[in-house]
């Protein structure tokens, strides 16, 4: 696990940096688990990160929800006072986990899922819980998006070319994909579109993952099947994203330098070299 962003933190801290992780929640009785999507359901993490939920209960007496960042880095959001009706939340540094064991079905404890499965290959059917930091890609674009402000914030040069290559083979018009804690890199294949070898894989899926998939797709109107991309190293990990451009934001010196030549390049056209075409507004009525 990589801390070295995180080393001079301690839990409570304002965290400065993006919002996102794999989900879990931890109680006063010191359990800690993974909740069904959209549900009541509970998978309990077997065997119990004592630091994490003494370092939680430090920050967040009663406990509650955490994200669990693709390093390894706990955060969670803590509600703030305001005088307007609405909440205001703040995120704030829990603690460091290394997420590992089993997630356990209370009521069958012999069927439990492995939190990070071993032995798969790109392309294979993920074993496990489909979770983790979300990140999109649209061809050699990367972005975080943020779920408030709806803003994109951008990162290059930062996945391993394997897993770039990887993830444009498998989604080639693009997508969302995950980051386990543990590094894992995951996505979503279109069931229509599904290889058929990850069709016969789904036959020997655990019934609790299954039934995890079948979740999803009633309660979240979800119809694709999670795959194995590929791992990221520790170096590779955390993931660092931009600040977004806003139109309201000053150009920089360079932007405006690079703006100067090309309007200066623009002029040097001769009225000659222009077609009909370049007089013309766009069928879509964009710039009236």
């Amino acid at each position: 696990m990589d801390t070295t962003m995180t080393s001079s933190f301690t839990p409570g801290d304002e965290w400065p940096f993006h919002y996102r992780g794999y989900g879990l929640s931890a109680n006063q009785d010191g359990e800690v688990w993974w909740q069904v999507y959209n549900g009541t359901d509970r998978l309990k993490l077997d065997p119990t990160p004592t630091d994490f939920v003494e370092d939680l209960l430090g920050v967040k007496r009663n406990g509650g929800a955490v994200r669990v960042t693709e390093a390894g880095t706990v955060i969670a959001q803590l509600e703030t006072d305001t005088e307007s009706r609405s909440s205001d939340y703040e995120t704030v540094y829990i603690g460091e986990l290394d997420l590992d064991g089993e997630l356990v079905p209370p009521e069958n404890p012999e069927r439990s899922v492995p939190v990070s499965p071993n032995g798969l290959d790109p392309g294979d059917l993920w074993t496990s819980i489909y979770d983790g930091a979300k990140y999109s890609f649209n061809g050699g674009r990367f972005w975080w998006k943020n779920g408030e402000t709806k803003l994109h914030h951008s990162f290059a040069e930062t996945l391993p070319s394997r897993i770039v290559n990887e993830l444009k083979r498998l989604r080639p018009d693009g997508g969302s994909f995950q980051i386990t804690p543990a590094g894992d890199v995951l996505t979503q294949l279109p069931t229509a579109k599904s290889p058929p070898d990850v069709r016969e894989q789904f036959r020997d899926l655990p019934s609790e993952v299954k039934r995890i998939l079948k979740l999803r797709r009633d309660r979240g109107n979800v119809d694709m099947l999670p795959v194995y991309v590929g791992h990221l190293e520790q170096n590779d990990r955390p993931i660092e994203v931009e600040e977004p451009t806003r139109l309201t934001d000053p150009l920089s010196e360079q932007e405006e330098a690079s703006l100067e030549a090309w309007a200066a390049h623009m002029g040097s056209y001769e009225e000659s070299d222009l077609s009909e075409e370049d007089h013309q507004l766009d069928d879509t009525g964009e710039g009236r």
